[in-house]
């Protein structure tokens, strides 16, 4: 801000003796001495002397103008600007066409603040002196802090075109353009000055920033290098030049300059910020999480770093995290949708499926087209259970973002469960136009048509798949079950071997091959495909069951015995194990055992038929009629077209006729009533591996990247 010199202002005061108002005379000589004295004593410095004597001649000489005026000067100079203003305004009373006062109390009011009355004095005196063109820089400049960005250009203007080398000026008008977001003609401006103070800092920032908002880069970075160059103190000056750098791909470079800024400034959270997206994209990403840390430390109002923090603990895997980080964020913004988005993202993989549903709700509640929130409410219905909810909400999405393969995908999965064919050849159909070589693509459509007992047409499909990944494990062991499934089992042997000649390593590998080596007749090959997979895993609980029930088949209980019993050391709860457990104590004649094991199995999974055929047949075995009669109907309520079906119903119709119409009786201890039908209970199937299915509500699911 422009501040008149009061040395200059009292010379031109002295330019004329003081008076007294008009026709008054002058002073006399007593009174024009202790003036002279006020301006003698203000020229060397001394404000108290000045301060005394033009008080004094002001009391003996209130009518003259340049006293006022001068008392005024010293009184700002003195620091009681109050009183300053108060004189200026006497001065002008008496003198109201003095241009000079009203440019100094226009000064001086715009010095307070006061920028409505200092742009009408200045105003003023341009109107009473229009030939001093200087008059228009203080009414530009007040005009620029007042918002008047047109009016400031033109008054600025009006300065240059009498004086054009007045940098003063030309950089506050610089500057006028840079407030209206004119930087072409604000670079203009700050060029010019350039050509005569090549080295002016604060010219070269200002240009620097135009450069900038232009997305001229490289100006940018040469103009704020010269900037650095010639005041390396200034932090701020680091900052802008790592913005230029990092627009320019120079991220190093930019980082360099951020870690200086910070070095001399450390409590700018902004900063710390920038930083923080810079090594993201250098892939620093635990230095990226340490800036964004900072940043939230010294400002935790910053939404902007705490979703960037939040997103970088969620990709690195630490959901707790950036879960905290996310509810951090909503806290600041309830309204902020990714956050939620990507907390519901969170509690979906966290299992906490509820809690995941709520966020995708509040997404919806400010989003209802958002087609990505309806496909995750979908995975998370899908994970729940609720496959008819899942598909509802899969098909809204994909009608709002029609471009998502992974959920088509998901759907056609979904609708393979429940049996609606139709949907699902729809589903993959899309999911493979979108991603036409997707492997698990591939692999749901050849699981639908096995399916629909399309084996012939899986088998098409997984040997044109083998044609285009002839080497691929995964495709050779799905088109070895589906020959297997086909009982084309010498074709499907040699593929599961071709499998574990590619991947010596897959315990899973040689458990299926010993299943088909099983299947095959060749029990004692199998055996061993089942110890190389236990040598490789040693906790593949499938391999010790699948070895259990070939020693069972050839009635060794005892190594039967081993198998299932460290089968289920490993996980207690396998309905398998438990079953096939009870079918060797059945046959070592423990029946109480054998009970128990079949107890176990019920207990884990109520719908597990063979169970309950087996219990029944022991009941029957010791006539226990009530028991048997539950057992056989249980067995028949849950598969009422299973394997053993005519035997249980043969069974049941035989205890009635001997039940007659009295109600259930039991038979002589030791027999079987009305000369039953036994049949041993079925074995538990076979265990395959890991096998090659593809997975849903595919966790590959990301969260929104905030950069």
């Amino acid at each position: 801000m422009r501040k008149l010199s009061l040395v200059a202002v009292l010379a031109t005061m002295l330019s004329a003796n003081p008076v007294f108002a008009a026709g008054e005379g002058t002073m006399d000589k007593a009174l024009l001495e202790r003036y002279n004295m006020g301006v003698t004593a203000f020229k060397a410095g001394d404000l108290e002397k000045a301060l005394a004597c033009f008080s004094a001649t002001a009391l003996s000489a209130p009518y003259d103008p340049l006293v006022h005026l001068s008392l005024a000067a010293v009184l700002q100079q003195h620091g009681d600007i109050e009183s300053a203003i108060a004189e200026y305004k006497r001065a002008i009373k008496l003198r109201p066409r003095d241009a000079f006062a009203r440019e100094s109390l226009g000064a001086l009011l715009q010095s307070q603040g006061r920028i409505t009355e200092a742009i009408e004095e200045f105003g003023i005196a341009i109107q009473l002196r229009p030939d001093v063109p200087l008059l228009h820089l203080n009414l530009g400049i007040a005009q620029r802090v007042a918002g008047n960005k047109d009016a400031a250009i033109n008054e600025l203007r009006q300065v240059l075109l009498s004086y054009p080398d007045q940098l003063r000026a030309r950089s506050q008008l610089a500057a006028a353009y840079q407030d209206k977001g004119d930087f072409k003609s604000a670079a203009a401006e700050y060029t010019r000055i350039l050509d005569h103070e090549r080295h002016n800092f604060t010219i070269l920032f200002n240009l620097g920033t135009c450069y900038l908002a232009l997305q001229q880069y490289d100006q940018a970075c040469d103009v704020l290098t010269t900037a650095v160059d010639v005041d390396k103190t200034v932090p701020a000056a680091h900052a802008l030049l790592a913005t230029a750098q990092a627009k320019r791909g120079q991220l190093n470079e930019a980082a360099s300059q951020l870690r200086t800024a910070i070095s001399l400034k450390g409590d700018n959270s902004d900063w710390h910020a920038e930083l923080g997206d810079i090594l993201v994209k250098t892939k620093d990403v635990d230095g990226a999480i340490s800036e964004y840390r900072q940043a939230q430390t010294i400002n935790p109002k910053d939404v902007d770093a705490a979703y960037s923090l939040g997103y970088l603990l969620q990709v690195k895997g630490d959901m707790d995290g950036a879960a905290a980080a996310y509810q951090h964020v909503i806290g600041l913004n309830s309204s902020n949708v990714n956050a939620h988005f990507n907390l519901g993202i969170i509690r979906q993989r966290q299992g906490q499926l509820d809690a995941a549903e709520t966020e995708f709700k509040d997404v919806l509640s400010m989003n209802p087209n958002d087609g990505q929130a309806l496909i995750n409410m979908g995975r998370t219905n899908l994970l729940k259970g609720d496959l008819n909810a899942a598909v509802g909400f899969y098909r809204q999405g994909l009608s709002l973002d029609p471009t998502d393969s992974p959920a088509f995908l998901e759907l056609g999965q979904t609708l393979i469960q429940t049996k609606d064919f139709a949907g699902a050849h729809s589903a993959l159909d899309s999911a493979q136009s979108l991603s036409p070589f997707d492997r698990n693509v591939m692999f749901a459509i050849v699981a639908l048509d096995t399916a629909e007992g399309q084996l012939t047409k899986a088998e098409y499909d997984l040997r044109r798949m083998m044609d285009k990944f002839p080497n691929d494990a995964k495709v050779m062991q799905m088109l070895a079950e589906n020959l297997d499934d086909q009982n084309k089992t010498t074709a499907a042997i040699e593929l599961y071997q071709r499998v574990v000649q590619i991947n010596p390593n897959s315990a899973d590998a040689y458990n299926d091959l010993g299943l088909a080596l099983q299947k095959h007749g060749e029990a004692s090959a199998a055996v061993p495909q089942f110890r190389k997979a236990l040598e490789l895993n040693p906790k593949l609980v499938e391999a010790h069951i699948n070895l259990g029930n070939v020693f069972l088949a050839q009635k060794d209980f005892a190594q039967a015995q081993s198998e299932y019993q460290q089968a289920l050391a490993m996980n207690p709860n396998n309905v398998l194990a438990h079953y096939n457990l009870g079918l060797v104590y059945t046959g070592l004649g423990n029946n109480d055992a054998a009970m128990q094991e079949y107890r176990a199995a019920t207990t884990l999974d109520p719908k597990y038929a063979a169970a309950y055929y087996a219990m029944g047949l022991l009941n029957q075995a010791q006539s226990n009629v009530p028991e048997t009669i539950a057992n056989f109907q249980k067995y028949l309520e849950i598969d009422p077209s299973g394997p053993y079906a005519t035997v249980a119903r043969a069974n049941l119709d035989k205890i009635n006729q001997t039940m007659g119409t009295t109600g259930p009786t039991t038979g002589p201890t030791g027999t079987n009533p009305g000369g039953t039908t036994n049949a041993m209970p079925p074995v538990a199937p076979s265990i395959k591996g890991g096998g090659a299915g593809t997975s849903q509500a595919d966790a590959s699911n990301q969260g929104r990247n905030p950069l």
